[in-house]
């Protein structure tokens, strides 16, 4: 059951997720804190006007416990990318592009509308399976707060996109994750891969490792995650 009754709606989501309403706060964060706890299939959301605050968002994280070691668990981030860039694909206009900027950022028509953190339990080493992984997606749900749209064109938002039902969107995310995680299970985690390479927006090629390959070099996942270019102190980038 959810923690809070005040809730915008319930959830309809798999197993084994149980959702956890965050009224106010930091829903990565939040799942952080609870990941060691409640362990696996703890989801967090939040949900919040921005008028006020500036952009409204809509966020939601959740725990998943590996059962590899950190150098290969860390391929979850790339199933949560896909699972994200579908389940918004899934509930926009068909002719929407989503894609992808490296490695975290999701573009919808090439615009930022968000992107996707993950936080791994303290002290894990490489070769070593962790207690816990947090994937936690932020979005822009609106641009209320600003007068004109066009003074930042680099964003877009889910309101202005027409996207109705955000809690939707977190559960088709929850089915497609699930559905990834088991087409990994079965068929490796290349196809994946090869996936979420033809989705990013500026190309190149994933390795076996999540890493990406590019005429200028390789890019190793691990040292990208640490550097979420598309937001700031407040969230996705305006």
């Amino acid at each position: 059951m959810p923690d809070d009754l005040s809730t915008p709606r319930a959830l309809l989501l798999p197993p084994p997720f149980t959702p956890h309403w965050l009224e106010r706060g930091d829903a990565f964060a939040h799942a952080c804190a609870l990941a060691e706890v409640h362990g696996a299939g703890t989801l967090v959301w939040h949900s919040g006007s921005g008028v006020e605050n500036g952009a409204g968002r809509f966020d939601f994280a959740v725990v998943l416990e590996p059962e590899t070691p950190l150098a290969e668990a860390r391929s979850a981030f790339i199933l949560g990318m896909l699972a994200l860039g579908d389940a918004l694909a899934a509930h926009c206009p068909p002719e929407r592009a989503v894609t992808f900027g490296w490695p975290s950022e999701v573009l919808l028509d090439g615009g930022r509308l968000g992107g996707m953190r993950m936080c791994v339990a303290p002290d894990t080493a490489e070769d070593a399976v962790p207690d816990w992984i947090v994937l936690g997606v932020e979005l822009i749900a609106d641009r209320d707060h600003v007068t004109d749209p066009g003074t930042y064109p680099a964003s877009v938002s889910l309101a202005e996109e027409d996207f109705a039902d955000h809690p939707a969107i977190l559960e088709s995310f929850a089915a497609y994750l699930m559905l990834n995680i088991d087409r990994m299970n079965h068929g490796g985690f290349q196809p994946l891969a090869a996936r979420y390479s033809g989705q990013l927006a500026s190309g190149g090629q994933l390795t076996a490792q999540g890493d990406l390959e590019r005429p200028e070099g390789l890019l190793r996942l691990k040292d990208a995650l640490g550097q979420s270019a598309w937001r700031d102190a407040n969230g996705p980038a305006m």
